[in-house]
């Protein structure tokens, strides 16, 4: 499905909603404004689908109308950028590339060779649906692997998919060109990011950008070709603007709002992706969002740091019985921990009961989905390349020392794989010295070592 209304430059700048020609308003203006006339029908149910889907953040926090006077005017965009060269990545650059209302996308890689291989690919995406082929090219590539000049222009909206483990470093040749105007919206397997790049990056809160989280559900597959991708089922695109937690100790709750302006900029970058054709994205509060993604967090976090930790694949792990155990009591650890999360308060997630019935459904079920795949973090680990672990068990194990729920199990487990990755390492490294490379058999073994070196860069 193409958006078919396609404005002129100057209304990409100043309209706030997608797939509809608003005339601009005018330079006096304090607020954007439309003439009255009578909406047709069909904008009309745009307007009222977009609206809809839009919540900014929790129950805790509303979204605040100022007098005209009070709200600072700030140029608006719809310059998208996407960072992450994995399935997901090039599924959402694909998807917003196919809107004629936007500017094109613009697609941001690290690696020089990558230019090539996309020229090969005759510069487009391409998406497999069923017996279907959608190529799209409205994508512009932009090569960050050197660091450039910092007068290059502020990224306003930014989706990365880089993996968890990845995207500090990731961002670091960007880093000048986010700021206080900038919405980062983060769609990977792992808590724990934002804290991260502004610990990184962004230490002044008055430059700091905002965050969205992003829970992506669509199942992909992978193809022959790099810049190309199979949809295997339709998904959702969860999303939910990230707010510092409260201090645990804290004894007075205070309700703090973000200032108006970077309220209406988040505000823009939601409506912008729930309006996209094919992306199918909501947002949500963060209680809501957390009940969508905790299956997954907690799958990654219990199951992948054992398959690690034993060296087998996931259909190794449901018939041995201690094993089970193990995760039985992982689960539990991980329960106590979410039910005391300042961001599930009065919500089902606060009573530890509910939190274990569906983690255990939930991660056995997805279990016995992954029939005899091979653990990500265990393929990693084989390669000696960095794992997402820190923003998986190590997320659950930094909250629950701040709530004071102990997690004993899955502390010894996590500090168990990162001694087996040092022992990996350091082997490879030793490898490396006297000539060698990985063994056969081993996970990352064999050809096209090259390419995955480089894919684990990107």
């Amino acid at each position: 499905m193409e958006c078919s209304a396609r404005p002129s430059p100057a209304a990409w700048r100043q309209q706030g909603t997608l797939c509809i020609a608003e005339p601009v308003p005018t330079p006096h203006a304090t607020q954007y404004e439309v003439p009255e006339r009578e909406p047709r029908p069909q904008e009309h149910r745009e307007q009222e689908r977009i609206q809809s889907k839009v919540a900014l953040w929790d129950s805790g926090v509303r979204e605040v109308a100022a007098p005209a006077q009070v709200m600072r005017p700030f140029d608006t965009s719809d310059q998208i950028y996407v960072m992450g060269l994995d399935l997901t990545g090039r599924y959402i650059a694909h998807t917003l590339a196919g809107c004629q209302t936007i500017p094109p996308v613009r697609y941001i890689i690290h690696e020089q060779y990558l230019h090539r291989k996309w020229d090969e690919a005759n510069r487009r995406l391409t998406v497999y649906r069923a017996d279907k082929r959608i190529v799209r090219d409205r994508v512009i590539v932009e090569d960050t692997s050197e660091l450039v000049d910092s007068s290059q222009d502020i990224i306003e909206n930014l989706i990365v998919t880089v993996p968890a483990g990845q995207v500090v470093q990731a961002l670091e040749n960007i880093q000048h060109r986010l700021n206080h105007r900038s919405t980062i919206c983060l769609v990977n397997d792992g808590l724990g990011v934002a804290e991260a790049l502004t610990e990184a990056y962004f230490h002044v809160e008055a430059k700091r950008p905002i965050f969205l989280l992003g829970h992506f559900s669509t199942a992909l597959g992978h193809t022959d070709q790099r810049f190309s991708v199979q949809e295997v089922s339709p998904g959702r695109l969860y999303l939910s603007l990230f707010t510092k937690a409260r201090e645990p100790d804290a004894r007075v709750r205070i309700k703090s709002h973000p200032p108006l302006e970077r309220t209406a900029r988040a505000t823009h970058f939601i409506r912008l992706l729930t309006a996209m054709p094919g992306l199918n994205a909501t947002g949500h509060p963060m209680t809501d969002f957390l009940r969508h993604k905790l299956p997954t967090i907690a799958f990654r976090s219990i199951v992948d740091p054992l398959a690690t930790l034993f060296g087998c694949t996931y259909d190794q792990l449901p018939g041995n019985m201690y094993a089970r155990q193990l995760i039985d009591q992982i689960i539990g650890e991980l329960s106590h921990v979410v039910s005391r999360l300042p961001e599930c308060r009065n919500s089902e997630l606060s009573r530890q009961t509910a939190v274990v019935s569906m983690l255990r459904k939930e991660v056995l079920r997805k279990l016995m989905l992954q029939k005899n795949a091979d653990s990500r973090m265990r393929a990693n680990t084989g390669r000696g390349w960095n794992t997402d672990l820190d923003f998986l068990a190590g997320y659950f194990i930094r909250r629950g020392r701040e709530l004071q729920a102990n997690v004993p199990t899955l502390n010894s487990i996590t500090l168990a794989v990162k001694a087996k990755q040092m022992i990996r390492k350091a082997r490879l490294e030793q490898l490396k010295a006297q000539g060698g490379g990985l063994p056969k058999g081993a996970p990352g073994g064999g050809g096209g070592g090259g390419q995955d070196q480089a894919g684990q860069k990107q």
